[in-house]
């Protein structure tokens, strides 16, 4: 198809390049050709005002008659409408109004409003070959979905996008590069997010339901690398269970945000962290904070502290940045506690790993009716995931042991199998009261038949004689067991919390296991004895 068009005298605004036959490399936006002439077009014949024709074979030529005959009315040029072999477009703020469908396998406009701020540039029939976004994010060969949502879910200012001839068989290869970028999510939990992630280490966002309202904004392919929280978290490097875990946790929070990163970036975390940015004024105790072992941990956080709820017992100290940090830092019990007193009156963070291994020690759930998307593998039964829309996430830990299970009908079981321990549940699934107990594996003994019932709380007379008690850890202090020779069997249950101790009408309070021990020890013989505990599932 060809185009004859008569040129006004002047500068016609119009560059060319190339020879045999030359095409319009250019049109610039003020000339009075645009819209008449597209890129791409190539020369056939120049007309003259006297109906003379000429065809000069190369762009230099065919620019200097041109310009040779500005002063001349009615003068001609005739084109056929060739694809440009490449077009490189500053694509205005905005809906451009094109359509681009899979031709052939190939991303082609196939349609053009009449409204277009385009269509005196561009023409059916060319193919996307890149677009680039103006945070860097960039594709090239893609196809014609992924094009569209690009220009449907992006459309401000900045963007790029390279068009070729598809006949000319150069195009690109398929290729997708998102650039690293934070954004806010509203409130809600993982399902109603509409975001699909998994794996682990790291979790990969997989696809983004068309339904959510981050359709568009968010772009599948990439980590999730970090979540932010509005109370002052931020877990880094956390998998795929865990980030949903922490997202069903704080659905009714607004200000999250999750920051992705590309799956080839060489800074992706390389453990879990938490991030905890710290009132700015306070001493350790005064944020109720106590730190033990090594390496350094968290050991306990008090009821009083703004942290609690926050931070978790066994945490692992990594660093604690202020701006008058030391370039080494004294990461012991002692000098986290130094570091904090001294960063007080300064913006100040803790960094913190082993957030897998902050299980409490036990947690008493009553189920409703219904599924409830637990996965257990391995014997005794470990919580080892979740279904996409499980109930539990809020209520147990990944990591946690199922020890026993109670019906609404009081039957009570233990030491299940994984398998059998599902079925159970299953087969009660319209049953309002079915009560679990899990268990931290690392720090409470599982429930054993014979097993005494643990009441919220007790008081208990000590004899003068030798307990024969096992304890273990630090606020609280646990019983793990009473031994057979025990003058306290059948009146202590195991696993009883010990809240405190008296001795000679002085009390005793925050004592680790050992520190019970030895008290205990040297106060064998001594008659009046009282010891305070409590149900650390109800009370911790």
């Amino acid at each position: 198809m060809t185009t004859l068009a008569t040129l006004p005298t002047g500068p016609i605004g119009v560059t060319f390049k190339g020879s045999n036959p030359p095409v319009i490399k250019e049109i610039q936006w003020d000339s009075p050709m645009f819209g008449l002439f597209k890129c791409g077009y190539a020369f056939v014949e120049f007309v003259h005002a006297n109906g003379k024709v000429e065809s000069p074979r190369d762009s230099i030529s065919l620019a200097k008659l041109i310009k040779s005959t500005s002063q001349d009315e009615g003068r001609k040029l005739k084109f056929v409408m060739t694809l440009p072999a490449e077009l490189e477009l500053l694509v205005p703020e905005g809906d451009i109004g094109i359509t681009v469908s899979q031709v052939q396998g190939l991303p082609l406009i196939t349609k053009i409003d009449s409204d277009s701020p385009l269509k005196d540039l561009i023409r059916p029939g060319l193919a996307v070959d890149s677009f680039t976004l103006p945070d860097g994010s960039r594709m090239t060969g893609c196809p014609s979905e992924k094009v569209m949502e690009w220009l449907t879910y992006n459309q401000e200012p900045g963007r790029v996008m390279v068009l070729k001839d598809p006949s000319l068989g150069n195009l690109s290869p398929t290729t997708y590069s998102q650039a690293n970028t934070a954004f806010e999510i509203p409130q809600g939990a993982t399902s109603h997010l509409g975001l699909r992630f998994q794996g682990s280490p790291l979790p990969l966002l997989v696809d983004v339901d068309p339904r959510s309202e981050l359709r568009g904004k968010v772009k599948a392919g990439m980590v999730i690398a970090a979540v932010r929280l509005p109370d002052s978290r931020e877990f880094q490097g956390i998998d795929s269970s865990y980030l949903a875990k922490v997202l069903d946790e704080t659905e009714d929070m607004d200000g999250r945000q999750l920051y992705l990163m590309n799956t080839t970036d060489e800074e992706l975390p390389a453990e879990p962290l938490l991030k905890v940015w710290l009132p700015a004024i306070g001493t350790a105790e005064e944020l109720g904070l106590v730190f033990g072992g090594t390496p350094t941990k968290v050991k306990h956080i008090a009821p009083h502290s703004p942290l609690r709820g926050i931070i978790k017992k066994n945490m692992q100290v990594v660093n604690v940045w202020w701006n008058g940090a030391p370039p080494v830092q004294d990461l012991s019990p002692a000098g986290t506690v130094q570091t904090l007193n001294e960063s007080s009156g300064y913006d100040r963070c803790l960094v913190l790993s082993g957030v897998y291994d902050t299980l409490p020690d036990e947690v008493t759930v009553v189920f409703p009716a219904g599924q409830l998307g637990l996965r257990f593998a391995e014997h005794p039964p470990k919580v080892v995931g979740y279904t996409r829309d499980s109930i539990a996430r809020k209520l147990v830990d990944v990591g946690m042991v199922a020890d026993t299970l109670t019906l609404e009908s009081g039957n009570s079981y233990m030491n299940l199998e994984a398998t059998k321990l599902t079925k159970t549940l299953v087969a009660n699934a319209m049953s309002n009261k079915r009560t679990m107990r899990f268990i931290n594996p690392r720090t409470t003994p599982l429930t054993k038949p014979g097993d005494l019932p643990r009441p919220d709380r007790m008081t208990i007379a000590l004899p003068p004689t030798k307990l024969f008690l096992n304890m273990k850890g630090m606020f609280p202090c646990i019983i793990t067991q009473v031994k057979p020779n025990s003058p306290l069997v059948g009146k202590l249950p195991n696993g009883m919390a010990v809240d405190e101790l008296v001795i000679d009408g002085k009390s005793y309070t925050g004592f680790s296991g050992v520190e019970l021990s030895r008290l205990l020890k040297g106060s064998q013989f001594r008659p009046g004895r009282i010891m305070r505990l409590s149900n650390p599932s109800i009370s911790y």
